[in-house]
């Protein structure tokens, strides 16, 4: 039996996501797909548009046999961070046998090539890196010039891809790992990452959340939706997930809803750095800045925060942060410690029971079929964890049912999707 997994967002699920699914199956010779998803938080910086049981049955329907969550710390995390969670749960789990990821390339040996570059750091890549940080370059943009200096000038459009540079923290985490997992990149087709345009063979999710939010202010404003762009974006969803994506449009979440949240946490606080991700320069900025940020929008604070030394998605993922109130001391761990202690199952089809006994017989850590159970299985320090996944899902889905006046439901009275 091989097994095929994917680290995704599906943010929102669309035909581009289906067709990766169905490759990545067709590329590996494998029975089944497994994907490690982002819970109601992704990476980045924002809560994602569609709840996460909304996003695990459309990928079901889109052709996933089982859909696994990504705890917090890592979906909200930088490139990384979230890359390595990410395989570390596929690798802990004894029954994954290939890593698909699209990107703009499928060149797998430049894929490579780089990642260990980045975990070896070779002295003449280390000092040009060091030399564009004291220029005051951001550390993408010095990592990127960096890397191509030592590797070739040919790479800077390789490097400009956010797929590429995720496909590339993977494969160093993969290295890190010594993993067995072989990875296989898929060139991505239709339009880039960043595209905000509905048209092409595939879209972007960028593409489609930008239409969706501009749907939800033409309800708001009109009291009616626009049946043409409705139609323009069922366009680029599987059929089989249409009914589910109208339905989550009625109910979709923006950064917005969380603004009051964070406008408490700006006023309450003096300092920020305590906080994962906030530096003490950047926390000193948000000081300076915070009273300036009330009443804004969620683009306009980012605007007022950036410098040319720090990026805006790290500025998102600061605040996200902030608004959750994770904390540097919270994700620390002893050295002993894994950092995956639990799966926690969101989904599966019926037809995937072999890969789910499987998992259960190979796995080296637990997987929670039923919330209640966590308390029995898990340890101290990983309940830490879960707890903080619970709690940031039940705020969520209060927002959620804050803005829509819908009723409140607890992850507790959630049982994974099954079909």
């Amino acid at each position: 039996m091989r097994t095929v997994g994917i680290i995704a967002e599906y943010n929102p699920f669309h035909t581009g996501h289906a067709h990766h699914l169905e490759l990545a199956k067709k590329r590996t010779g494998a029975d089944f797909t497994l994907v490690v998803m982002s819970p109601d938080f992704v990476q980045r910086g924002e809560p994602a548009v569609f709840n996460k049981y909304t996003r695990t049955k459309m990928a079901l329907l889109g052709g996933a046999d089982v859909v696994l969550e990504l705890p917090l710390r890592y979906a909200a995390g930088s490139a990384e961070y979230f890359a390595e969670g990410a395989v570390s749960l596929l690798d802990g789990l004894g029954v994954i046998d290939t890593l698909c990821f699209g990107g703009e390339s499928d060149d797998l040996e430049c894929f490579l090539q780089t990642a260990r570059t980045l975990l070896e750091e070779p002295p003449q890549y280390a000092q040009t890196l060091q030399e564009l940080l004291k220029k005051g370059a951001t550390f993408p943009k010095a990592r990127s010039e960096a890397l191509c200096t030592y590797l070739s000038k040919n790479y800077h459009l390789f490097l400009a891809s956010p797929n590429n540079i995720l496909g590339i923290e993977y494969c160093r985490a993969l290295l890190r790992r010594r993993s067995v997992i072989t990875p296989v990149p898929v060139k991505r087709e239709g339009n880039c990452y960043h595209s905000s345009e509905l048209d092409g063979l595939y879209c972007s999710a960028t593409a489609l959340r930008r239409q969706i939010a501009d749907e939800k202010k033409h309800i708001d404003m009109r009291g009616s939706s626009n049946s043409n762009a409705l139609a323009n974006m069922l366009h680029y969803i599987p059929e089989s997930c249409h009914f589910l994506f109208i339905r989550a449009c009625k109910a979709a979440c923006f950064p917005e809803a969380f603004l009051p949240y964070l406008d408490l946490k700006l006023l309450a606080q003096d300092t920020f750095a305590h906080i994962l991700d906030i530096t003490p320069d950047l926390s000193d900025r948000i000081l300076n800045r915070r009273t300036e940020c009330i009443g804004k929008s969620w683009e306009e604070i980012l605007s007022l925060l950036k410098t040319k030394q720090i990026t805006q998605a790290r500025i998102r993922r600061a605040l996200l942060h902030l608004i959750l109130d994770i904390r540097q001391d919270t994700v620390e761990r002893p050295a002993d410690q894994p950092m995956i202690p639990y799966a926690k199952l969101l989904g599966f089809r019926t037809t995937a029971a072999p890969l789910l006994h499987e998992i259960k017989q190979n796995s080296s850590f637990p997987l929670i079929s039923k919330n209640a159970n966590a308390g029995k299985l898990l340890s101290e320090t990983s309940l830490q964890m879960w707890n903080q996944d619970i709690t940031a899902s039940h705020f969520y889905r209060s927002v959620i049912s804050r803005t829509y006046h819908t009723e409140f439901q607890t992850e507790y009275e959630m049982s994974p999707v099954v079909l």
